[in-house]
Parts: C-alpha cells; sequence; structure tokens
C-alpha cells in the first residue's frame, strides 16, 4: 500500500519571485517562458513529473487510473497532455485532480483534464469556492481578470488528515492556509528499489505583495493561519519534498544527479527542506511584525 504525503500549497512555492504581483494589470508577472517544454521523467515510484521547466506538475499511476497533482496555467494544458502521453500514459485516465493551491499557475489546467477524463476534482475546504468560481473571489486576485482561470467543478471537499486513495495509492491531505485559504500539502509514502521514501508536496508559505496579514487582514484569521501551516509544515519530516514551482525543489540539478537503477535518491534532501521551512518561517515573521 502506498501512502502518499503531499505538502503542496503550491508552495507557489515558498519562493517570492513564483508568485503573481499585486497592482494594476500592467504589472503582471512575465509568464512568457512558464510553458517550456520539460521532458517527463519518473521521479520515485508511482510518481512521475509531468510539468514544465517553471511550472510542476505530477502524475501518480495506479492500476485504476492516475491522480494529476497541480495543472499549471491554462496554456500549460497541452504541454502536460503530451507529457503524460510521452509517458506511455492516458490523460484520459486520470481519476483525480488534486491542488495545492488554487492559484491560475496551478489549477488552469484543471477543467481542461476534467473535461477530458471525467476526473473528480477534490480540494481543500477553503479553496474549493475559488475553484468553483475560476479564482474571482481570491483574496487578493478576485479582481484582477489576468489571474482567472476556467471554473472547475468541485465533487470532494477535503478536510484536515482527509486521505485521497486510489488504486492502492494512499495521500494524505494537511491544511497548510496562509497563501490561500485552502493551501493543502500532501504526504505520501513511496516504495522504490527496495526502500521507503517519505514524500511532500509542499503548500507555498509566500506572502504574496499586497497581502496584509495584521491590519485590516486580508481575510480573518490569516495570521493564524500562515503560523498553522508553519507548524504542519515543521513537523514533517521528508526525504522527497517537491512543490509547484521547479526552483523551489531544484528540479534541475536534481534531474541532472539522477541515476538509472536509483533515480529517487538525487531527490533525497531533508536538510534542505528543514533549511528551507526555516528561512521562509523568519521572513514571514518578520512581515508579521510589520503588518
Amino acid at each position: 500500500m502506498i501512502t502518499i504525503v503531499i505538502l503542496l500549497a503550491s508552495l507557489l512555492s515558498f519562493v517570492a519571485p513564483q508568485n503573481p504581483p499585486s497592482g494594476s494589470a500592467s504589472q503582471r508577472m512575465d509568464t512568457s517562458r512558464w510553458n517550456d517544454y520539460e521532458a517527463p521523467f519518473r521521479l520515485a515510484g508511482p510518481i512521475y513529473y509531468v510539468g514544465t521547466t517553471e511550472l510542476a506538475a505530477f502524475l501518480v499511476s495506479t492500476p485504476q487510473g492516475h491522480i494529476l497533482i497541480d495543472g499549471g496555467m491554462p496554456s500549460t494544458a497541452p504541454v502536460i497532455e503530451k507529457s503524460i502521453r510521452e509517458l506511455g500514459f492516458k490523460p484520459e485516465d486520470i481519476r483525480i485532480l488534486l491542488t495545492t493551491q488554487a492559484h491560475f499557475d496551478h489549477v488552469g489546467s484543471h477543467a481542461h483534464f476534467k473535461k477530458l477524463s471525467g476526473a473528480r476534482a477534490e480540494a481543500m475546504r477553503g479553496d474549493e469556492t475559488l475553484l468553483r468560481d475560476g479564482g474571482k473571489s481570491d483574496y487578493l486576485f478576485g479582481t484582477r481578470a489576468d489571474y482567472h482561470f476556467p471554473r472547475v467543478p468541485v465533487d470532494r471537499v477535503l478536510k484536515d488528515g482527509d486521505l485521497v486513495s486510489l488504486g492502492g495509492v494512499r495521500i494524505t491531505a494537511r491544511h497548510t492556509p496562509g497563501h490561500t485559504p485552502g493551501s493543502t500539502t500532501y504526504l505520501m509514502t513511496v516504495p522504490d528499489n527496495g526502500r521507503d521514501y517519505q514524500v511532500v508536496f509542499a503548500a507555498s508559505t509566500t506572502v504574496n505583495p499586497g497581502t496584509r496579514l495584521v491590519t485590516n487582514p486580508s481575510y480573518p484569521g490569516i495570521l493564524e493561519d500562515f503560523r498553522k501551516t508553519f507548524s504542519v509544515l515543521e513537523s514533517l519530516k521528508p526525504d522527497i519534498f517537491l512543490s509547484g514551482h521547479t526552483s523551489f525543489f531544484d528540479l534541475r540539478r536534481k534531474r541532472a544527479a539522477m541515476t538509472k537503477d536509483k533515480p529517487a535518491e538525487a531527490f533525497v534532501d531533508p536538510d534542505g527542506y528543514r533549511k528551507l521551512i526555516a528561512e521562509r518561517k523568519k521572513e514571514f515573521e518578520a512581515l508579521a511584525g510589520g503588518k
């Protein structure tokens, strides 16, 4: 039985440059290279990388169909679909759609894949509304039409600690809010070459520009939500950590170090995870003291 613990809320992914800026539409981040092709590959056990050079997406394969975790922008759909087919899988066999955060650069293709496969969309409480309205109720970007995305009907609203199961795979969903009200971290135990790896798809802890934490908060309880998220992330002890942007988990460097016999070993980085969480928490507390 494979247990999946996935931490992502996209971390959009703990890294500030990954996140859309606040302000007028003229300030929109340059995403022109975010759909650049990245050859798909098996990362560990049933986890396959099917994202782009910038936007991570993961296919978890099972005998009863597949789970897609995060899906890039609306324009990323053809790239992900191509990568899934290149691996010998069919996107029509996707059965569950998950996301670490309901922002346009992580759920943009969900409507496409739901229509193509009939997959169930499962989202943490707090983000189900964003998926259903295409991002229009987002506390920071709701008025920004350029950050909206195709609406996605949600079939199951997750709660903290819920299991997502399919074909022998078990994924634990942890509510790690703040970046979005329903940002989610997923946890998974993956067997590969005689070893079990604890895998975390980590939610974002980035405080986007324009977010208010203390004075006139962007939403009630946002400060406490971020602190809860850090508490959860600090409690996890992953061998492998992943996220919604490749820069967060250093895909390029780790992929270059992969070997044919033991590909997962190149992604083992518990020290890097602990260091990153500590750095991001320090940055958050500095912002919380001023907002």
